[in-house]
C-alpha cells in the first residue's frame, strides 16, 4: 500500500528546486512531483506575497480575479512606497474603481471578505504610524547578508560575478545655499533664483570594485540642443530620456539587456570566468519583476533586496554615490574657478554634453577600496581591510584648516540635497491597470555577439 504523500509548501518547493540546480539529481528529488516545470510561478508568486504566510502555503493559487488584484496590489505598493497612509476603506474603493475600468466583473463589491483574502495573501496588516520617519526594516536588514552569502555560495557567484544597481538625482547646475561671507556684508545673506535642471542616473558595480559600468543618464529631452552634430557613442555616458526625467520600466529593462548583459559579459571574459552574475537592485516601482530581467541561459539574473532595507545594506547607498557626487561638485567648482567670466554667467552656458564629462570623471575617481569598504558596510561579506588614506581629498590652495573644514561640510551639504528627490516613475491609475493586463511573458534576451576571450 502506498503511503500518504506529502504536500509541499512554497518554501521547501523552492528550497528543492535549488537543490536540482545545485547538482542534484532530479529523479533523486523530483519522481513524485510535479512543480518543477512550475519554478517561474513559484517564484513569481512569492514576490507578491508575504514572506511568512505565503512560503508557508501548500500551492501557489493566486486570486481569481488576477487582474484586478495585481492592479490593486501594485497601486498599494507604490503609495507606501511614498509613505502615503491608506486603510481599508479606500483599499476597497480603489478596487471597486479598478474593477470598473478593467470591465472584469460588473457585480463585483469590495467587501469585507474580499478585502481580507487580499490582505492574506499579500501579508497586509495593519499598524499605526508612529514619529514623522518611515525607519527602514531593520530585522530585514541584519538577517539578509547571511541570506545573500548562503544564496551566492549555492549558486556558485563569486565576487567578481556580484553586481549592485541604484538610480540618484542631481541637480547638476545648482550651487550650495550657503556661503562664506565677511560680517560687514549688509547683503550676505541675498541669494538668486537656483537652477533646478535634474537629471537621474544609475550607477553600477561589482562587490570587488574592478567593475565599474558605463552609468546610465536620464533626462526629459530626446534630443538636447547641445548634442547637434554630436556622435551619441562617443559620449562618455550612456543617455537615455524620459518625460520627467526619471527611471522607468522599459528604460530599465532596455538597460539590462542592452548594457548590463554585454558588459558584465565582458568583464567576466577578460577574467576568464565563466559568463554568469547577479544583479542586486531594490523594490523600485520602476523595477521590473526579477523573473523578466533575466538571459535565456539564466546565468545573468536579478535578486532583489527585501523591502525597506536600501538605505541599511545597499553597497552603492554606503557611500559610493555620495562620493561620486562630491568629486562632481569638486570638478564643477575648479570648472568654475578656472574660467575668467561670473559664475552665473559659466552656469548658464554650462550644458548636459560637460555634465555628462565631469559625472564621468568623477565615476572614474571612485577607487576600489571604496568600493569594498561600503559593500562590507552594507552587506558585511567582503574582507574588513580598511584605508583611511583612501578617504575623499581635501580642498586644494586653501590655507587655513578654518576654511578648509567649513568649506567640507559645505560640500558635504551641497552634495547631499538630492538625497530625498524621486528617481522612479509614478505610474498613474491608466498606466497600473495596463500593466495588470498584461500577460504573463518570459522577457526575450536581444540578441548579442558572443564575447571573445582575451589570450
Amino acid at each position: 500500500r502506498m503511503g500518504k504523500r506529502k504536500a509541499h509548501n512554497v518554501h521547501e518547493k523552492l528550497e528543492l528546486t535549488d537543490r536540482i540546480h545545485a547538482g542534484q539529481s532530479k529523479a533523486k528529488i523530483s519522481r513524485d512531483t510535479g512543480w518543477l516545470k512550475e519554478e517561474y510561478k513559484l517564484r513569481a508568486f512569492v514576490m507578491t506575497v508575504s514572506e511568512t504566510g505565503g512560503l508557508s502555503r501548500k500551492r501557489a493559487r493566486r486570486a481569481s480575479d488576477a487582474p484586478l488584484d495585481t492592479a490593486v496590489y501594485n497601486w498599494f505598493v507604490q503609495e507606501r512606497a511614498v509613505g502615503t497612509p491608506i486603510s481599508g476603506p479606500i483599499v476597497k474603493a480603489q478596487a471597486e474603481k479598478f474593477c470598473q475600468e478593467l470591465n472584469v466583473d460588473n457585480t463585483f463589491a469590495a467587501s469585507q471578505g474580499w478585502l481580507d483574502c487580499l490582505k492574506r495573501r499579500h501579508g497586509i496588516s495593519q499598524v499605526k504610524i508612529s514619529g514623522e520617519i518611515r525607519l527602514a526594516d531593520s530585522e530585514a536588514a541584519s538577517t539578509f547578508p547571511d541570506e545573500l552569502k548562503a544564496y551566492l555560495e549555492e549558486e556558485g557567484f563569486t565576487e567578481e560575478q556580484v553586481y549592485n544597481a541604484d538610480e540618484s538625482s542631481l541637480y547638476f547646475k545648482m550651487l550650495p545655499d550657503t556661503t562664506l561671507a565677511a560680517k560687514n556684508d549688509e547683503k550676505k545673506s541675498e541669494g538668486f533664483k537656483q537652477d533646478k535642471n535634474r537629471v537621474t542616473f544609475l550607477f553600477t558595480c561589482n562587490k570587488t570594485g574592478n567593475h565599474k559600468l558605463i552609468p546610465l543618464c536620464i533626462v526629459k529631452s530626446r534630443q538636447p540642443r547641445c548634442f547637434h552634430h554630436t556622435n551619441m557613442k562617443s559620449l562618455p555616458i550612456k543617455y537615455k530620456n524620459s518625460k520627467a526625467a526619471w527611471m522607468t520600466g522599459n528604460i530599465c529593462k532596455d538597460w539590462f539587456f542592452k548594457s548590463f548583459v554585454p558588459s558584465v559579459r565582458h568583464h567576466l571574459c577578460s577574467k576568464r570566468l565563466p559568463e554568469k552574475a547577479v544583479l542586486l537592485l531594490d523594490n523600485c516601482a520602476a523595477h521590473p519583476p526579477a523573473e523578466s530581467l533575466k538571459t535565456s541561459d539564466g546565468n545573468i539574473k536579478v535578486f532583489y533586496l527585501p523591502k525597506n532595507t536600501t538605505s541599511k545594506i545597499q553597497p552603492l547607498d554606503q557611500g559610493i554615490i555620495v562620493n561620486s557626487k562630491k568629486a562632481y561638485r569638486k570638478e564643477l567648482v575648479k570648472e568654475l574657478v578656472a574660467f575668467n567670466n561670473s559664475i552665473t554667467d559659466h552656469l548658464k552656458k554650462y550644458s548636459l554634453k560637460d555634465m555628462m564629462y565631469l559625472t564621468n570623471k568623477s565615476w572614474k575617481s571612485i577607487t576600489q577600496s571604496c568600493i569594498e569598504n561600503c559593500w562590507m558596510k552594507g552587506l558585511r561579506c567582503l574582507p574588513t581591510h580598511r584605508n583611511d588614506d583612501d578617504d575623499e581629498e581635501e580642498f586644494q590652495g586653501f590655507s587655513t584648516d578654518e576654511v578648509q573644514k567649513t568649506l567640507q561640510n559645505w560640500l558635504d551639504s551641497w552634495s547631499e540635497m538630492e538625497e530625498d528627490l524621486p528617481v522612479a516613475e509614478t505610474l498613474t491609475d491608466e498606466q497600473i491597470i495596463a500593466q495588470a493586463q498584461e500577460p504573463d511573458s518570459e522577457a526575450e534576451e536581444p540578441e548579442a555577439e558572443p564575447a571573445t576571450p582575451i589570450p
